[in-house]
C-alpha cells in the first residue's frame, strides 16, 4: 500500500470515528482551511484548539441528535512533491451525511446527502499534516435541498 493511501485511510477513518485521533494526525504548527464557507475567518484553524470543533461532527455517533452520521471514503489518493523534501498527499473523497437536520443551515428535511470534494495534505517531517486545503462541491447537495442555484452549462452557445 502507498503512503498516499496508507495515510488517506488513517485520515479518513480517525475524522469520522476519533476526533482527537483525527486533531492528533496535525502538526502542532498548522493551517487548516476548509473552503466550504467562504468566510476566512471562520474557515481557517491554526491551532489544535481551533481545529478539533471543527472536525468533531464529523465523528458523531448519535444518530438521533441532528449532528447527523458521517461518512468520507477516499477513492483516490495521490504523492506528491511537497515542500522541504516532505511529500503532500491529495486526497479525493465521497461524503454522505445521514440524519443531519440541516446542512449549511439548509433544512434537509430528513434527506441523506452525498458529495464529492477534495483536500490536500503538506506533511512535515514526522509525517503529521502541516498544511490542509479542502474543496467541498456543495452546489449539488444545495440544489437538491431546493435552493435556486443555477448551474450554467458555459459551452452550450446562450447560455
Amino acid at each position: 500500500m502507498s503512503l498516499a493511501t496508507e495515510h488517506a485511510q488513517r485520515w479518513t477513518t480517525a475524522l469520522t470515528t476519533d476526533t482527537a485521533a483525527a486533531v492528533d494526525l496535525y502538526a502542532d504548527d498548522l493551517v487548516y482551511d476548509d473552503h466550504a464557507d467562504s468566510d476566512h475567518v471562520i474557515d481557517t484553524a491554526i491551532t489544535k484548539g481551533d481545529l478539533e470543533p471543527r472536525l468533531a461532527p464529523f465523528a458523531n455517533t448519535d444518530a438521533d441528535n441532528g449532528a447527523g452520521l458521517h461518512t468520507f471514503t477516499a477513492t483516490e489518493a495521490f504523492q506528491l512533491a511537497g515542500v522541504n523534501g516532505n511529500p503532500a498527499v491529495v486526497i479525493l473523497w465521497d461524503w454522505r451525511g445521514e440524519g443531519l437536520a440541516t446542512y449549511r443551515g439548509v433544512p434537509t428535511g430528513g434527506r441523506t446527502l452525498s458529495t464529492r470534494g477534495i483536500t490536500w495534505h503538506q506533511l512535515d517531517g514526522a509525517g503529521k499534516i502541516g498544511r490542509e486545503t479542502t474543496y467541498w462541491n456543495d452546489t449539488p447537495v444545495l440544489q437538491e435541498l431546493g435552493l435556486p442555484i443555477i448551474t450554467p452549462e458555459y459551452w452550450v452557445a446562450g447560455f
